[in-house]
């Protein structure tokens, strides 16, 4: 649980993740295509189960560069540059097979990485995110103040 202050009350929250959320995922999936029938292309975590939300500028606008792209047969992920991430290859999942959690991404990053097969782009693109949080109790981002 983390603590927050709203209208001089201090309140408990429950924060899953923080993170850069993408404004249009739509438009992000029309130019990236997911590989795989589970599709999320939602977010580029900053961090998971944080202590505290110290550090984030919720309702933040800003874009963060798409630099690669890697899949195989239980992901499809999107390498970023996300500089407030806490994750050692930031980026956005796209797609997953079913029954593949996510967090597979972070494994296939690493192996894709690590082996060569990461596929480098020439000309870096960009995404437009929002900061802020998913509230696990009430089941919903949190992208401005409130």
């Amino acid at each position: 649980m983390n603590e927050r202050f709203s209208g001089g009350n201090r309140e408990q929250i429950s924060v899953e993740y923080t993170a850069h959320f993408v404004r249009d995922v739509q438009e992000l999936l029309k130019r990236f295509p997911p590989r795989h029938k589970v599709v999320y292309g939602h977010h580029s975590t900053i961090e998971y189960k944080p202590a505290s939300l110290a550090g984030i500028e919720i309702g933040k606008e800003l874009r963060l560069k798409i630099i690669g792209r890697a899949f195989d047969e239980k992901g499809d992920v999107l390498l970023v540059e996300n500089p407030k991430s806490t994750k050692k290859h930031p980026h956005i999942t796209l797609s997953c097979a079913e029954g593949v959690s996510q967090e597979y991404s972070n494994e296939l990053l690493g192996k894709a990485i690590s082996s060569g097969v990461i596929e480098y782009f020439a000309e870096p693109t960009e995404v437009s995110v929002v900061e802020g949080y998913f509230d696990d109790e009430k089941s919903k981002e949190v992208v401005s103040k409130s």
